[in-house]
């Protein structure tokens, strides 16, 4: 009989390793988890406007974020919105009393600064499941500290009294207002590593607004720009 042979020979193929049991899979790499952004940004304190003739600066508001993911779906983000506009004036007229019938001179030249900076605090929670999926939405909340700074100088001249009087003047101030923020946002995979962001937001304010016209107190903000994913 041949069993001892044919039971040698089961043992020998037992023994020897498949090809897919004798190596295991690879740990597949870790996510990128740091990332960088910019967009155009559009909210109550920087609008977005066509600017008048003779004013410079940035003709739209810039927004770069940079953040963190704590969780698969759930980020971190910091974020840095500014803009700025700057133009030169002058005048020249007559006012007249009674004790000058004649009237009186008078002509000004200056310079106006304005810069605008606000600087956001949010966590990004993903509500899509699918990670796969190359269109994803976002639930957003947070903080937004807005900034708000003003020069104004230039050189008074009037003939009050009969005789040229020049007056200098350099005029400053600056102001701030915190936000509570919340809203959605959505993320369109272009590449593996970028993104096209777009960001719909509702801002209350905490504090005295910057602009003692507006008293609601609720404003809002929106930001499209691009996103990339750092790290291997």
């Amino acid at each position: 009989m041949r069993y001892p042979s044919f039971i040698a020979l089961s043992g020998l193929v037992l023994q020897v390793p498949l090809p897919g049991q004798a190596q295991t899979a690879p740990d597949p790499a870790p996510a990128p988890r740091f990332f960088v952004g910019l967009a155009a940004y559009r909210s109550y304190y920087q609008p977005l406007e066509g600017r008048p003739p003779g004013v410079t600066g940035f003709p739209v508001p810039l927004q770069l974020t940079a953040g963190y993911q704590l969780r698969p779906r759930l980020a971190v983000q910091v974020g840095l919105a500014y803009s700025g506009s700057s133009y030169a004036y002058e005048g020249s007229g007559y006012f007249y009393n009674l004790d000058r019938p004649q009237g009186t001179y008078y002509r000004y030249s200056g310079k106006s600064n304005i810069r605008t900076a606000s600087a956001s605090v949010l966590a990004r929670y993903t509500l899509t499941r699918k990670p796969e999926h190359r269109l994803q939405f976002d639930a957003l909340g947070g903080f937004t500290l807005e900034y708000r700074r003003g020069a104004d100088q230039g050189t008074y001249i009037d003939s009050v009294g009969g005789t040229r009087n020049e007056s200098p003047y350099n005029n400053r101030g600056s102001d701030n207002a915190l936000l509570l923020t919340a809203g959605l946002g959505t993320r369109y995979r272009l590449h593996p590593r970028f993104d096209l962001t777009l960001d719909l937001l509702l801002n209350r304010t905490l504090t005295s607004p910057i602009y003692s016209s507006y008293q609601e107190g609720i404003t809002g903000s929106a930001a499209l720009g691009l996103r990339y994913r750092l790290g291997k």
